[in-house]
């Protein structure tokens, strides 16, 4: 094994209770180990999991099935979109997945196979209260769910929407999704109409607004140890909620190469890094393939020995190449940190514009996971 990812399962399960600390006895909690849970292993993580908290959340129907092969017996929600292929519905059913429903089409589909299965199937609405991605419209919330009440073996759990600011210092935004959200529970309790569930709430909203959490929570990145923002530990901070999240992640490799380079010579395709004394490298049989990111050639850095090492020319599809001069008794085997310890996932993320989000979701899933 030469390139592998390492999970510390203490490291998440001290992350749930640090965030149940935040919860109301009453409130419900959703680990969503959507996308391979943000890179960390979906199914080991659901097996982590699943009997300490109430929901497992997943981005779509497919998710939900390969948990259910490997014997997870806890509730799973698609949280964003499913096939509408009656195979896979009737499978759905069968399963006791709970899916979102935003048309009324996908309403009458699901509750006409579930009706001929005899079976009920579960459904959470979403509402578009500001995200403008999926979901109706808030002032179409009352009828709609007066349409699907009346369709057989349909059973309205759950009412969700999502917020597009919550990392923010500035919550006006948030707020104004919030009090949309909470006037369409208002006025379905108003008709008797209000489902069981209601949720907003993703890991920013659940650490900086409790009036956001209604009674289920949806616990994201903050599960693997991470802030969603920088803003989000700020405001954290500042209402003295004392929260310390724990990295669970640490991605590493291993040296197969150490050659030594003289001056003036170039490094990697495009010619893009020339050496200007004589160099010492390590090459690293890590690329983009595996999901280290291109953008990271000629900036980024990892860790040998407790030393950071620079990346010298363009991240290959593969390999890359690291300089060691600086470092003594260096040895092809040697192993090296592309991501963990003092190499935060901020840092890599700040170096290449973007979220930590898109660095921890696309390590290769291909790669062997190691749980401790």
């Amino acid at each position: 094994m030469l390139t592998w990812v390492e999970i510390k399962q203490s490291a998440v399960l001290h992350n749930l209770r640090q965030i149940k600390r935040l919860l109301k006895s009453q409130t419900k909690l959703m680990a969503v180990v959507k996308s391979n849970a943000y890179g960390h292993g979906m199914i080991s993580m659901a097996q982590l999991i699943e009997k300490q908290v109430d929901y497992l959340g997943v981005v779509n129907l497919n998710e939900a099935l390969i948990l259910r092969q490997h014997k997870i017996h806890c509730p799973i929600f698609v949280l964003t979109f499913f096939d509408l292929e009656p195979e896979q519905i009737e499978q759905a059913i069968k399963k006791n997945i709970e899916l979102p429903i935003y048309s009324l089409a996908q309403a009458k589909l699901l509750s006409k196979i579930a009706r001929q299965l005899d079976k009920q199937i579960k459904v959470h609405l979403k509402v578009d209260t500001g995200a403008s991605r999926i979901g109706i419209f808030p002032v179409e919330v009352v009828n709609f769910v007066k349409r699907i009440n009346v369709l057989p073996n349909l059973k309205l759990q759950g009412i969700f929407t999502h917020y597009a600011a919550a990392e923010s210092m500035n919550q006006e935004y948030t707020n104004q999704q919030k009090e949309s959200f909470r006037q369409i529970i208002i006025d379905l309790e108003k008709n008797n109409l209000c489902p069981p569930l209601q949720h907003t709430a993703c890991s920013a909203a659940i650490l900086t607004n409790s009036q956001t959490h209604f009674n289920l929570v949806r616990l994201g990145i903050a599960l693997y140890g991470l802030w969603p923002a920088k803003e989000t530990k700020q405001i954290t901070e500042r209402q003295k909620k004392k929260i310390v999240l724990k990295p669970a992640l640490t991605w590493k490799t291993k040296i197969i190469q150490i050659k030594q380079l003289p001056a003036g010579t170039f490094i990697s395709y495009g010619l893009t890094y020339k050496t200007k004394k004589k160099t010492t490298i390590a090459v690293l049989p890590v690329g983009y393939w595996d999901g280290y990111d291109r953008r990271l050639s000629n900036c980024g850095e990892v860790l040998i020995h407790n030393q950071r090492c620079p990346i010298r020319g363009r991240v290959c599809m593969n390999l890359i190449m690291v300089d060691i001069t600086h470092l003594n008794n260096t040895r092809v085997g040697d192993t090296v940190i592309l991501l963990g310890k003092e190499i935060i996932i901020e840092e890599l993320a700040n170096k290449i514009g973007t979220i930590a989000y898109e660095i921890m979701t696309r390590i290769n899933p291909l790669l062997p996971r190691k749980y401790c």
